[in-house]
């Protein structure tokens, strides 16, 4: 994986308002997902793979070490993540149907952002 200024490009979990019932999705699309990044703005890497753990509708875990993972798919099935490692944080949001989930994603800190799509791996 390669870094963004610092940063594993490894953020790609939406960020989007919660559902007006404010409710989170089953669990459904709990379980691990591919994710696959695209850097169109900026100067961070052009592209990334990672692995994103899903549980109980939250975002618990990414395949990048030393990255803290924070995020959740609502009752509307719209993504929402934050990923930090130290300073730097990147943002993502994003919907997700079935098997397959898209959005964008943007690091402020590092000037750059982008689209991410991801697949469910089981």
């Amino acid at each position: 994986m390669r870094a963004v200024r610092g940063l594993p490009l490894l953020f790609l979990v939406p960020l989007a308002a919660m559902a007006q019932d404010g409710g989170l999705a089953s669990k459904a699309y709990d379980g691990q997902w591919r994710v696959a990044v695209q850097t169109t703005v900026g100067n961070c890497a052009p592209a990334a793979d990672v692995v994103v753990t899903v549980k109980d509708a939250k975002i618990v875990g990414v395949s990048a070490g030393g990255v803290e993972t924070w995020g959740y798919i609502d009752a509307g099935n719209m993504v929402v993540g934050r990923f930090s490692q130290g300073e730097r944080a990147l943002r993502a949001n994003g919907s997700v149907k079935g098997a397959s989930a898209s959005g964008a994603w943007s690091a402020s800190a590092d000037y750059c952002g982008g689209r991410w799509t991801a697949t469910r791996v089981n």
